[in-house]
């Protein structure tokens, strides 16, 4: 293949073509004709003006493709080895051009490009294509940067019973024919296409055409989960549509629910891809039907901020999603009927921001520069979407709505189906009355790290102060501090503003604890004063306060992971906090994080079984106090299920005997129990039966993981060789391997691949790139062998050459190693 070695785009190379170019229009032709073969044909007709074009003068197209089968452009071939690296080398452009490239492309399996899925319950391939961020040159030709935006026209080839959507209406012209023409200019990346045999819902909203897509073997799924689906999407329009003031400007709706899919979810214009996980194969709680709601909010807060107006280079990509993920749960609040939706944003998406903001990897929200489309794919984490969005929470509130909304709708305005930069919003807030603008940027936006909010001081009046990370100075905060008594109830919240000092906060007899950020409005680490653990547990069992409780367990997870609190004294505050939590979600975070980390890498090898022990202990309690048939019932059996340590507790259940009154196994359920089986016991014939029951796709992604955390050294041998070597599992089955090879309590077991991880990751970039590289390095690794040796072995593998999305992954994984060993030599 002559496009093998591909190479990232320079932002310097983007610059320079989106200043000599510009793309009128991209018509591609598929024929998916034969869906079954390796690969399928693709021509793209890309009509192009090139400002002020010079004799001899060049740039270059973007396809990476299996074989170029005929280029030409403006009617002439391109000349032999024009063709290298994923790129066609176009010379002799002319003032308006037309490019013409055929070529043979391969259907994938790692989610990118033109993805395919082949589903095994009704043998059918389902097809999806994503772009971002750099994936389109994989399904057809083209310019492929954010800031070269046009007007697309899908021809498509394909079995005639199939459904063919896109960007745009799809229009059938015959027997297997369609065309889909989006109607208004779009970037390569969020270009797509869905087709296959897929079961589809229809309905409309204030003359939105909406369509929700699953494979045929969700169908009924999707049918009991559509009415919940078309409410939320309502809600979100109708919200959107007074927010920004602009309408909804993409035609059609669709929501595709689709195989195999990486992330949560992707905002292609008019055709929303999302995991299919969100069409729920058994019973779901309201708060994981709030987290879907979520979702859905966020790629629609998409459709207006980062498609209708783009980011004109990838180094603003934080800022498509800071948005995203900061207006999704505020419409969620306002609009939907998961208005506590913020409890979630607190206690999971606040957390992962925090940690990958003090890893050594952190950076500032903005201004990473993202020298190419490779690095900018690095900074894609919990930075841009968390913690972008708490300091968007902040400068909302600094701002104010009149403010912050009316420079909002004035910047959609100005750059309405074009690109712009954080600067022009910036500019669009100042027009709009904003001051000081650059200082808080420079505070928020070009900084690493958190500050972290302590008390000091005895009652009646005690002191609250931001400390910066060393060598920086404290950024602004306005929270509420929190005075809380021995019985749990916040007596007082004062509003305090800190900026760059401290504040003298008066406190109300009967304080036993005082709460910086009591309601969780800022973006800190924060801690209780001197005796402030002692304060936390003499409350905690009486603390209900949502927002209280939300910033006591991230304070409590991020103080183990920096070493200022014991483990056993973690445990011992999760234990007393759990059972009387009136929030599952919060529960369940609290005895998640006690199970995989304080009885786990935060604790020394002879003392696990006892740790783990307790947490399933509390867990019983927490399913014994549960109403039957309620949410908190479903969470503590999960929960139990995940925590179990004795074999003999889950074999009865396996069959559906002796379960909690009003709690009935689902494939899903079933599938836990025999998952947690497999790393407890050698039982094949659990696993062999399961999957009889259940061969679905979904089956055998758990079937996959039980195959992994098989306590005996023949299954071990067997999951490395699938993670370490080219197979031909999906990659939903891959990523299940990898996280469940080193399972707590086999450390003797799988001690041996510890140092081969190390010895043989890098080798895994020959055959991996981009996202399944990093989530199976970061999935496979040791963690919980949290010796001194280990992290050496780390270090060691780090001070080697290692391609990006390896070194990222190992980056944090040895980071979270490096503070486990810390902790366990400090306690």
């Amino acid at each position: 293949m002559a496009g093998e070695g591909q190479r990232s785009l320079l932002r310097s190379e983007a610059e320079e073509r989106a200043a000599r170019l510009r793309v009128a229009s991209v018509q591609v032709e598929l024929d998916l004709g034969d869906a079954t073969g390796a690969t399928f044909t693709s021509r793209s007709t890309v009509t192009f003006s090139c400002r002020d074009p010079e004799p001899g003068g060049e740039t270059f197209a973007d396809f990476r493709g299996e074989s170029l089968l005929a280029a030409t452009l403006n009617g002439v071939a391109l000349p032999e080895g024009a063709w290298q690296q994923g790129r066609l080398r176009l010379t002799g452009l002319q003032r308006d051009n037309v490019l013409v490239v055929e070529g043979v492309m391969t259907f994938s399996s790692d989610g990118e490009g033109l993805h395919r899925h082949f589903d095994p319950e009704d043998h059918q391939p389902y097809l999806y294509a994503m772009s971002f961020l750099d994936a389109a040159p994989r399904w057809f030709a083209c310019f492929d940067q954010p800031d070269l935006k046009a007007h697309y026209e899908l021809h498509v080839t394909a079995p005639p019973a199939w459904t063919v959507i896109g960007n745009g209406s799809s229009e059938a012209l015959g027997e297997g024919r369609w065309r889909i023409a989006p109607p208004e200019p779009l970037s390569t990346y969020f270009v797509t296409l869905v087709a296959g045999p897929y079961a589809s819902v229809y309905g409309e909203h204030d003359g939105i055409r909406l369509g929700f897509h699953v494979r045929g073997a969700l169908a009924d799924q999707l049918r009991a989960e559509v009415a919940d689906l078309q409410t939320v999407t309502a809600q979100c329009f109708d919200y959107y549509h007074q927010l920004f003031g602009t309408r909804y400007p993409f035609g059609e709706y669709h929501q595709a629910f689709v195989p195999d899919f990486n992330a949560g979810a992707m905002e292609n214009p008019g055709c929303v891809t999302f995991r299919d996980q969100f069409i729920y194969r058994g019973r779901a709680t309201r708060a994981e039907r709030g987290r879907r709601a979520g979702v859905v909010a966020h790629e629609m807060a998409h459709q207006w901020f980062g498609d209708l107006v783009t980011m004109r280079w990838w180094d603003d990509l934080w800022l498509n999603e800071s948005f995203a993920e900061y207006l999704a749960h505020r419409c969620c609040a306002a609009a939907t009927a998961y208005d506590d939706l913020w409890t979630e944003f607190g206690v999971v998406r606040k957390d992962w921001g925090s940690v990958a903001d003090q890893s050594p990897s952190t950076h500032p929200i903005a201004g990473n520069g993202a020298p190419d489309a490779t690095a900018a794919l690095q900074n894609f984490d919990g930075i841009s979407y968390a913690k972008g969005a708490a300091v968007l929470q902040q400068l909302a509130a600094y701002l104010g709505e009149e403010v912050f909304l009316g420079g909002l709708r004035d910047y959609m305005r100005a750059f309405a189906f074009g690109n712009a930069t954080f600067a022009d919003l910036m500019a669009a807030w100042t027009a709009a009355g904003a001051e000081g603008l650059e200082a808080w940027a420079e505070a928020w936006l070009l900084t690493t790290g958190m500050d972290t909010l302590d008390m000091a001081g005895l009652p009646p009046e005690l002191t609250v102060a931001a400390h910066p990370p060393p060598g920086q100075a404290p950024r602004p905060h306005a929270v509420s501090v929190g005075a809380v008594s021995a019985d749990g109830k916040v007596l007082a919240r004062t509003p305090v503003t800190l900026l760059g000092g401290s504040a003298v906060v008066p406190v109300p007899t009967g304080t036993v604890l005082v709460v910086p950020d009591v309601d969780d409005l800022t973006w800190a680490k924060v801690r209780f004063g001197p005796h402030g653990w002692s304060d936390v547990a003499a409350v905690a069992p009486n603390l209900r306060d949502q927002t209280a409780v939300v910033v006591v367990t991230n304070a409590l997870r991020d103080a183990v992971r920096d070493g200022s609190l014991d483990p056993a004294a973690a445990l011992d505050l999760v234990c007393t906090l759990v059972p009387e939590q009136p929030h599952e979600l919060v529960c369940s975070q609290l005895l998640i994080f006690a199970q995989d980390s304080l009885a786990g890498p935060y604790s020394h090898a002879d003392e696990r079984f006892a740790r783990r022990a307790r947490v399933a202990a509390t867990a019983e309690a927490l399913l014994a106090g549960s109403e039957p048939g309620s949410d908190r019932q479903l969470v503590a059996f999960k929960l139990v299920v995940r925590s179990a340590v004795d074999p003999l507790r889950l074999l009865p259940w396996r069959s559906g005997q002796a379960l909690p009154p009003g709690l009935e196994l689902d494939p899903e359920l079933t599938w836990s129990v025999v998952e947690r089986l497999a790393g407890l016991v050698d039982r094949p014939e659990l696993l062999t039966a399961a999957l009889a029951e259940d061969p679905s796709a979904s089956g055998r992604v758990h079937a996959a993981r039980a195959r992994a955390a098989t306590p005996t050294a023949a299954a071990k041998a067997a999951a490395w060789q699938l993670i370490m070597n080219p197979s031909e599992l999906s990659a939903y089955e891959l990523y299940a391997t990898a996280s469940g090879f080193f399972v707590p309590g086999q450390e003797a077991l799988t001690a041996p691949y510890v140092w081969r991880y190390f010895d043989e990751i890098a080798a895994t970039a020959r055959f991996r790139s981009g996202w399944s590289l990093d989530q199976v390095a970061g999935l496979a690794y040791p963690g919980q062998s949290s010796t001194q040796e280990t992290l050496s072995a780390a270090e060691a593998t780090l001070a080697t050459d290692l391609v990006a999305p390896l070194r990222r992954a190992l980056v944090d994984g040895t980071d979270r190693l490096r503070r486990a060993v810390t902790s366990l030599q400090r306690y």
